[in-house]
């Protein structure tokens, strides 16, 4: 029996859940402390790269289909899984570990110090495995029971430290807050959380019975604005904290050491305990979300070789392993990954948005060779200096803003979208000939 009303918020709170995870949480309070009382034009510019473009990639996801591949067949018949298998591995041994990092060092050890990881970590993935199991409820179970706890405890935090700033917003001299913000966004890794569960969610819609065209484009759009809609919220709230601290806290501040400073004084130690119960259901229902993204991909791929269950206890087992490292060697890990994979993705969804009216096909696998070759050189260039490669990629407009891409995406789509037009003319004469002779 559908139920518009119910399952679009039931769906659009596990989607929410989904994406707010472990950095979605430590990111928007530092972006804050760095913008001070630049925070608004800081808030616009993560809510672009860390929402905006993550909610529309599910919406074009299932407009182009439902799929991944459907929406990038146009550039290789391979290449989703190309794109989705970096994603699935880059989320197995990052993102996923760092949600049980996290859940120890800044939920659980922040209130018991004494604690160590092993048993923590343990914990959370046996618990990520327990909800994963249940594949046909797993969505459900999210948006309807983990999510509503998340949301009211994280609102009041933040409803709590408007009221009670922890001082105000001091100028930082960021030379371009919006601009910092929207490269912090990356961190998030939601706009690849997208690529990843998009076909989790919408063949769950399907499921639940909205399965034409325009009904599941319409739940998916629902959905996507109820999760847009707490995103934002949350997201400003959180970045408004840090830039409150901005005149107190030092710049270079660690990211978890701020979160827990700004909570124990607007709510004191009591404010610790709500603190680490909002990270574990942050950082769980992200792990949950993600967990059933891989083992989903991983059974379709292998064709059942890989089962969804052996998939999930692989992913859980390597959860527990690489989160033993500890946050801030994950997060080091990740930045040149992120480098190297979010631009891609936003070239995707930017040329995906006007799929239907791509000049032709060329277009699009030249907007992507392009952003492939240089995001790829800019993580190379964070993970190792490379000095000729860094000299080569700052002499592009833009690169000192991080966005060495956005010109280079712009000359393959336009190069591309001329030497297809020269191929369908050449082909077209070809035809004409071969039928005058």
């Amino acid at each position: 029996m559908k139920r518009p009303v119910r399952d679009s918020i039931i769906i659009g709170l596990a989607l929410f859940a989904t994406f707010f995870g472990a950095g979605n949480l430590i990111f928007p309070p530092f972006l804050g402390l760095q913008s001070g009382t630049d925070w608004l034009s800081g808030s616009m510019g993560f809510i672009i790269s860390g929402v905006i473009f993550p909610i529309i990639a599910i919406y074009i996801i299932s407009h182009a289909g439902g799929t991944v591949d459907q929406l990038t067949k146009k550039v290789h018949p391979k290449f989703s899984q190309w794109i989705l298998l970096g994603i699935m591995l880059f989320s197995s041994f990052i993102a996923i570990p760092r949600t049980g990092a996290v859940t120890h060092e800044l939920g659980i050890q922040a209130v018991f110090p004494s604690i160590p990881a092993a048993p923590i970590v343990i914990i959370f993935f046996a618990l990520t495995y327990y909800f994963v199991n249940d594949r046909n409820n797993v969505i459900d179970k999210l948006g309807a029971f983990l999510t509503p706890a998340l949301v009211i405890i994280l609102i009041a935090i933040i409803i709590n430290g408007v009221i009670t700033p922890v001082g105000e917003p001091v100028d930082t001299d960021i030379s371009s807050s919006f601009v910092n913000a929207f490269l912090g966004g990356y961190q998030t890794g939601d706009l690849l959380v997208s690529f990843m569960v998009a076909s989790v969610f919408i063949s769950h819609i399907v499921g639940k019975g909205y399965r034409s065209e325009k009904e599941r484009n319409k739940m998916t759009g629902f959905a996507g604005l109820i999760a847009f809609s707490f995103l934002v919220i949350i997201y400003s709230g959180l970045l408004y904290l840090g830039a409150s601290g901005s005149g107190i806290y030092p710049q270079n501040m660690d990211r978890s050491e701020l979160l827990l400073a700004i909570v124990e004084t607007i709510l004191g130690k009591g404010g610790l305990y709500g603190l680490g119960i909002v990270v574990a259901l942050a950082c769980l229902t992200t792990a949950i979300g993600l967990t059933t993204a891989v083992a989903q991909f991983f059974d379709s791929l292998t064709n059942g070789k890989l089962s969804y269950k052996t998939t999930a206890g692989i992913v859980c087992a390597l959860g527990i392993a690489i989160a033993l490292l500890g946050v801030d060697r994950i997060v080091f890990i990740a930045t040149p990954l992120y480098l190297a994979i979010y631009p891609i993705c936003i070239v995707v969804i930017l040329v995906g948005i006007f799929h239907r009216h791509l000049p032709n096909t060329a277009s699009f696998q030249g907007a992507v060779l392009f952003t492939v070759i240089i995001s790829v050189g800019e993580a190379m260039t964070a993970a190792v200096n490379i000095p000729f490669l860094s000299s080569l990629i700052g002499i592009i407009p833009l690169s000192s803003y991080g966005f060495a891409w956005f010109l280079p995406a712009m000359i393959g789509f336009v190069g591309g979208a001329m030497i297809g037009r020269f191929k369908e003319k050449e082909k077209g004469k070809a035809t004409e000939h071969s039928i005058v002779n």
